[in-house]
């Protein structure tokens, strides 16, 4: 299970919000269990559980989860108590702090990437094989 993809690791939640992509948002999210960014979020987003920025979605902030996993885009820090996956179609202008994190072929990062203990992290790269989660031909 060492280099098992989030979204394959995670069972399924009873807790779980979805932010549709008609959908913007200025401020602070709390809570347990998994958040969906598919649409427009600027603020802060405390959660104990799994963060998915979907590929419409856009996340301006500041973000504390147990894991992420990264196909849209996402200004800010980010500081999670596990892993961080950023797929083909993700995109990070931060700083990102975490245990564990996974870069997929084709994503953008523009940052540092520390852990929690400060020392610098280097991430694991990979090529994204699932097709359903290869990248669109459209522009980050």
């Amino acid at each position: 299970m060492q280099n098992q993809r989030i979204t394959d690791a995670v069972p399924e939640p009873g807790l779980k919000t979805v932010i549709t992509p008609a959908t913007v948002i200025s401020g602070e999210i709390r809570g347990q269990g998994d958040l969906i960014l598919e649409g427009q979020l600027t603020g802060n987003i405390d959660i104990d559980g799994l963060l998915f920025i979907g590929k419409k979605g856009n996340f301006k902030g500041d973000a504390q989860v147990v894991s992420m996993v990264i196909e849209g885009r996402v200004e800010g820090q980010i500081r999670a108590a596990a892993k961080i996956e950023i797929r083909s179609s993700g995109y990070i202008l931060g700083k990102i702090v975490c245990q564990k994190i996974a870069i997929a072929e084709g994503a953008f990062f523009d940052g540092k990437i520390k852990t929690s203990k400060g020392k610098p992290l280097t991430p694991e790269y990979f090529v994204e094989k699932r097709r359903d989660l290869q990248p669109d031909q459209e522009t980050k």
